[in-house]
């Protein structure tokens, strides 16, 4: 009998226990390589041993972190962004906080993806270019098609396929890659940009004296934290007595280190000719 395949993989972490106890079995079992396949009472049993300590904790007000004042060049970067997003009517300002304390709802960070970004990260004003960028890949996509259905590899997980009016073509375009923040019930939510904030506070002095970082302070959490959120799972997590904040990457009793499946990216587009009323 030949060897098993190899499975590539990336380190990662996990707050495995803020998660549902379904959505934390399927994620061991599916997503998670262990030196030995791992049964399902098995992955229970490592999650509800990270969810009996997050039950533990004391309860968090999570506040807002406090707004830093910019300096000079880091208002000049700022209005520099504010200028290439004007017209979008999500973006409020440009803030600088600590986002130690902001309230997350993604799971876990693949630690390969926040090494790509740690080289820039040795202060707020120098690592805007990574954490309020406004530049956008055109990739060479590969397409696959058939009739009524297209693949397109793309380097990652952000892109999308829309309409432009002004050219009148369907094309495939890189979303924007800023780091925003929402802000909620006295909180702020970590909406996009886990990777880039994790390099951030991985980067600092050990004293942690400075893990200042330039964001956008958007709506785009809005709705996820509405009560007309279509996941109330996670929206009761965020807005809960104990929700899961960015630092809790760092604190080794809270997070799980995993060997994740390494992943590649599909825009997969399909088409559906349907019949709808005539009203």
């Amino acid at each position: 009998m030949g060897a098993a395949p190899v499975v590539p993989t990336v380190s990662a972490k996990v707050l495995l226990g803020w998660m549902e106890r379904d959505m934390a079995v399927k994620f061991l079992k599916d997503e998670c390589v262990f030196q030995d396949p791992i049964a399902e009472e098995k992955a229970e049993f490592i999650w509800r041993e990270k969810y009996e300590r997050v039950q533990a904790l004391p309860e968090r007000l999570a506040g807002a972190p406090p707004e830093l004042p910019l300096n000079d060049k880091e208002n000049a970067v700022a209005q520099i962004f504010l200028r290439s997003m004007a017209g979008a009517a999500n973006i409020k300002r440009v803030i600088k906080i600590d986002p130690i304390g902001l309230v997350t709802y993604q799971p876990y960070v693949v630690l390969q993806q926040t090494e790509k970004y740690r080289p820039f990260a040795t202060s707020a004003a120098s690592y805007a270019a990574k954490s309020l960028t406004t530049v956008r890949q055109v990739p060479n996509v590969q397409l696959r098609y058939a009739v009524n259905a297209i693949d397109a590899a793309v380097p990652h997980g952000e892109f999308m396929f829309f309409f432009n009016p002004q050219s009148a073509k369907f094309e495939i375009q890189e979303q924007a890659r800023h780091i925003s923040v929402t802000e909620f019930q006295g909180r702020m939510l970590l909406w996009a940009g886990y990777h880039r904030s994790y390099a951030r506070i991985a980067s600092a002095k050990p004293d942690g004296s400075d893990r200042s970082l330039l964001v956008a302070l958007t709506t785009d959490g809005d709705f996820f934290v509405s009560p007309q959120s279509p996941n109330q799972g996670l929206r009761a997590m965020v807005c809960g007595r104990r929700p899961s904040l960015l630092g809790d990457f760092f604190d080794g009793d809270l997070f799980m280190a995993v060997n994740l499946k390494r992943k590649r990216w599909m825009l997969q587009i399909r088409a559906a000719c349907v019949p709808v009323d005539d009203v």
